[in-house]
């Protein structure tokens, strides 16, 4: 139950089903320009390639996607085949950050200067719980990731415990995340070029509500309303989370919704600038693995952020 004290979920109703020339899709994000220009990223965790596609630019009839290998950029530690790359998120420097779930670890590239930026190892350091599970090779950890002002990331932590992870450099302080929070729009993520070392500095369990609702946790995006949301592929959920309070703590349920009959495994979730639902599926098939779904319930409209035929 959310706090609004509902008990049921909201269904949500595919719109559109689309083609990503990916197998197994893994994380999606919505890329937004200084400009106001947005275009959509896929990445799946099968092969190290990256799929795009201008919103601006589509009639909504048809979609011109982009592709190119990451494995080949330079400086890039990713392995073409496997890569475990199961989250993306951009910044707008024209920058794209992909979340590796084994190693734990974050490249951030460039995708026009065709090299790895920065590359980030993300560790939970000490003794307890969080520390273990992160460092058991066959154990769960990254699966959503979103940039926060400051050059710290937070972390999505699949299961066993699943937990949401923020991390910095080591001797940072916890930022949190309240709602309108995130890194801006058009904004540049601070990070020096080159090899780092993030810790993480605060910790967030569910509390019940979003324990029942979510049962585990697979991408985390930030709703044009300046929410966080939390996709579960086990319960096929999307969620609206409360502010996370500086320095760890509980992770609160707001709302949630229902995803209905997907032909696939929910992986990925962005969302249009009208706060439509865009979820990526795990499917063997590069066919039918991307889906926009109604009604809104992120809604919000920026004056810049213009619509386009995906996003009516």
């Amino acid at each position: 139950m959310g706090r609004n004290g509902r008990s049921d979920q909201n269904e949500l109703q595919v719109r559109r089903v689309i083609d990503v020339p990916l197998r197994e899709v893994s994380g999606i994000c919505l890329r937004r320009s200084r400009a106001g220009r947005m275009s959509l990223i896929a990445v799946g965790d099968r092969i190290a390639k990256i799929a795009w596609f201008s919103l601006s630019r589509s009639d909504g009839s048809r979609i011109d996607w982009h592709t190119k290998s990451i494995a080949k950029l330079s400086g890039s530690e990713l392995p073409k085949h496997d890569p475990q790359i199961e989250a993306v998120c951009a910044d707008g420097g024209g920058r794209v950050l992909l979340l590796q779930e084994t190693p734990p670890r974050v490249e951030l590239i460039d995708t026009l200067a065709l090299e790895t930026v920065a590359s980030i190892d993300l560790v939970v350091e000490g003794r307890g719980e969080f520390a273990r599970a992160w460092s058991d090779p066959n154990g769960s950890r990254g699966e959503g990731v979103v940039m926060l002002p400051g050059g710290h990331l937070l972390v999505a932590k699949e299961k066993k415990p699943a937990a949401l992870l923020e991390f910095g450099p080591p001797d940072s302080h916890s930022r949190g995340l309240a709602r309108g929070g995130a890194l801006p729009d058009g904004a540049q993520w601070p990070i020096r070029k080159g090899r780092h070392r993030f810790v993480a500095v605060a910790i967030w369990r569910p509390d019940k509500a979003l324990a029942r609702t979510c049962a585990d946790f697979s991408d985390l995006e930030i709703g044009p309303d300046g929410h966080l949301y939390l996709l579960s592929d086990k319960s096929f959920t999307i969620a609206r989370l409360d502010n996370l309070l500086a320095g760890g703590g509980t992770a609160s349920l707001i709302d949630a919704w229902h995803l209905g009959d997907l032909d696939g495994k929910p992986e990925g979730l962005a969302f249009t600038p009208q706060g439509r639902p865009i979820v990526g599926l795990d499917r063997r098939k590069a066919r039918r693995n991307l889906v926009l779904l109604e009604p809104a319930i992120a809604q919000s409209r920026p004056r810049h952020w213009a619509p386009t035929k995906l996003n009516e």
